[in-house]
């Protein structure tokens, strides 16, 4: 069944292409992926109708569709993917941390890892916080820089509940990182936590002159210096 349903969405996307569109997507993400050159609204769209006509819901048959497009070399197909997963992200177990892993270190860009590590990876360690560990160390201790930018940003979404420690240990394992998308991820988990603890947030970037100048812009950017 998830060969049809790939098959008719194949379709769909084929039918509303625009070259123009797909030639400035393709520029936009530096030519690494090929792309439809459908917008965000008419994919969702899109998806809203493939729901629809097959009643898609979180079992086999839906991560064997989830495989497919992601093989597939147009980006809309992993965005589409991700579109499908994310409203069941609650149903989501420890089973499918293997497959997000995969996800995220293929064909990989901050698009598709930050679509998987705040709302699905994230969702998985709230509900089942025995899992978190295993996985979020052995990222921290990657050479892959996108694993490491998932340890740093899985919690986005925890609010008040953000694992303090865990995030410092996160930025403070790859605290004179090179990689723009690592010190990227750094400053912009730091500024999502300082809605809550701006002192805190203040405190960690003065105690840590290493942290790049990028990291510290973004950290600090919503905090008011009195």
């Amino acid at each position: 069944m998830a060969p049809e349903i790939y098959n008719h969405l194949k379709k769909e996307l084929e039918a509303h292409s625009d070259s123009d569109r797909a030639r400035a997507m393709q520029a936009y993400m530096k030519g690494l992926f090929e792309y439809y050159g459908i917008n965000a609204p008419l994919r969702k769209e899109l998806v809203k109708l493939l729901k629809k006509k097959y009643n898609l819901k979180m079992d086999q048959q839906l991560w064997e569709l989830v495989h497919l497009l992601w093989a597939d070399p147009h980006r809309e197909c992993q965005y589409i993917a991700l579109d499908l997963i994310t409203p069941l992200a609650k149903y989501l177990t420890p089973d499918h941390l293997p497959a997000l892993e995969k996800m995220m270190i293929t064909k990989s860009w901050w698009d598709t890892v930050d679509g998987i590590a705040p709302a699905l990876v994230g969702s998985i360690f709230r509900n089942f916080p025995e899992q978190r560990d295993t996985y979020v160390y052995k990222w921290m201790d990657s050479e892959i820089i996108w694993l490491q930018r998932a340890a740093i940003i899985f919690q986005l979404k925890y609010g008040r509940n953000t694992d303090w420690n865990m995030l410092c240990e996160a930025i403070l394992k790859n605290d004179t990182s090179k990689e723009f998308f690592v010190r990227k991820g750094q400053g912009w988990a730091l500024r999502q936590y300082s809605k809550y603890e701006p002192s805190r947030i203040m405190a960690f970037i003065e105690a840590n002159p290493q942290l790049s100048g990028l990291t510290k812009r973004e950290a600090l950017r919503n905090i008011t210096v009195q």
